[in-house]
């Protein structure tokens, strides 16, 4: 990979996502399996891997006050634009929601899961009395791989799927620790400076957060530093801002957060503690930028060792070893020093659970900035897990490959029982 590549593969990770992105993938899927077939509904058929059902189950769809994937998959019939990808419903009314709420209640959709499918996998026919379009969603959240239209393909990508297309994508694994920051220290602002787009639209998704909607953790972790039961320091502010937006984002605000890697939280909290730390020590947007291209990669990075969606808790864990390394990098830390932080938090989190799309993701991403700057801190002060202790390696790069192993197939079984314990409540 040369500097245009990194550049690109930036540029392809970053996507604006309205709300959380798995019920955008099934939203997409049965707008444009609808699109080609048209008529009157009278079924969908949804057959979806087990992270991505997981992460549907019970999210807010934005823009309404209903949840989950039946709806999110009839909105998407009703008034989904496919060529919007991750916005898909970004045009949602009111009327449109009491409309998928009656279609739901008559039954219209059906759900399955690929079980033992790793990668994200979005399977969606609709029926209408037209006949059925059909429309397959594999790797990525906005990676249509088949269109089918009364058994003629109208569309198919050959060759499994996203790596063929995006080989940037495949090449980082390849590439080391020292790669990455060489990168983002040589390159022209001018080149990166479309990575402060993710801060922009981050900040402005947080705006709407201090109003309090979704869980309020960012208002309360505000009110409480105002009335001086926590410290109002720069590891509290990171947890603020980053609260903010995901209690935006996971309370449907119909707002766009800039996604990382497929996943608007993996964006905010790649994103949210760097900004927190630039506020505070005010640090110019040049430092800022190539601080959180250095994040968005090592999020990036470790996504490619354990996969789009898994057991534990990807946002928290990757997006914030991200953050934590942008942290050094924007205060001057060394290589060594990246490493540390890296270090840190694969010793500390790794093994967090994902237990779906839900309020409990803003609990996480605060305790998420909270470790990634004081991972930050700890590593600019030379204090890290030495190597070798635990799942720490002699490299960084060993470290990420097993925190991917940890992932994938460490986990496999969690995301069974997690998966078997939301199966079996009576909601």
């Amino acid at each position: 990979m040369n500097k245009n590549d990194f550049i690109s593969l930036l540029k392809e990770e970053m996507k604006p996502a309205l709300g959380v992105t798995e019920p955008s993938a099934v939203a997409l899927a049965s707008a444009k399996a609808y699109e080609i077939i048209g008529g009157d509904l009278n079924k969908i058929k949804l057959t979806l891997d087990s992270g991505l059902y997981k992460n549907c189950y019970s999210c807010a769809i934005p823009g309404t006050d209903k949840f989950g994937i039946e709806i999110a998959a009839l909105l998407g019939v009703l008034v989904g634009k496919p060529e919007l990808e991750l916005e898909v419903l970004k045009e949602v009314k009111e009327e449109d929601e009491i409309k998928a709420k009656k279609l739901q209640d008559e039954g219209k959709v059906e759900v399955k899961i690929k079980k033992g499918h790793v990668g994200i996998y979005v399977d969606c026919i609709v029926i209408t009395d037209r006949g059925y379009g059909r429309v397959l969603i594999q790797e990525r959240h906005s990676n249509i791989t088949l269109i089918e239209k009364n058994n003629e393909v109208l569309y198919e990508k050959k060759g499994n799927l996203a790596r063929e297309e995006n080989k940037d994508f495949r090449n980082i694994k390849q590439k080391k620790l020292i790669d990455l920051v060489n990168f983002v220290q040589n390159v022209s602002f001018e080149e990166i400076k479309f990575v402060l787009e993710a801060i922009k639209m981050n900040k402005e998704l947080a705006q709407y957060g201090k109003q309090g909607s979704g869980m309020k953790t960012g208002v309360t972790l505000f009110n409480l530093v105002k009335d001086g039961i926590l410290a109002n320091d720069i590891i509290h502010y990171a947890q603020i801002l980053t609260g903010y937006a995901m209690d935006a984002r996971l309370g449907g605000i119909p707002k766009p957060a800039m996604s990382i890697s497929g996943s608007g939280s993996h964006g905010i909290i790649a994103t949210m503690p760097i900004v927190a730390v630039a506020e505070k020590k005010q640090i110019d947007d040049e430092k800022l930028a190539r601080s959180i291209a250095l994040s968005f990669l090592i999020t990036i990075y470790i996504k490619e060792y354990s996969g789009r969606l898994s057991a534990f808790c990807g946002c928290a864990i990757a997006g914030g070893i991200g953050a934590s390394s942008g942290i050094v990098y924007l205060l001057d830390g060394n290589l060594s020093q990246i490493t540390y932080a890296i270090n840190n938090i694969a010793g500390n989190i790794t093994g967090m659970i994902c237990d779906g799309g839900n309020y409990g993701c803003a609990l996480k991403a605060i305790t998420a900035a909270n470790v990634a700057v004081t991972s930050a801190i700890f590593a600019l002060n030379n204090i890290a897990i030495p190597e070798n202790y635990g799942i720490v390696g002699s490299t960084p790069e060993e470290t990420i490959k097993n925190i991917g192993k940890i992932a994938s197939p460490g986990m496999l079984e969690t995301e069974n029982v997690i998966l078997d314990i939301m199966l079996n409540k009576n909601v």
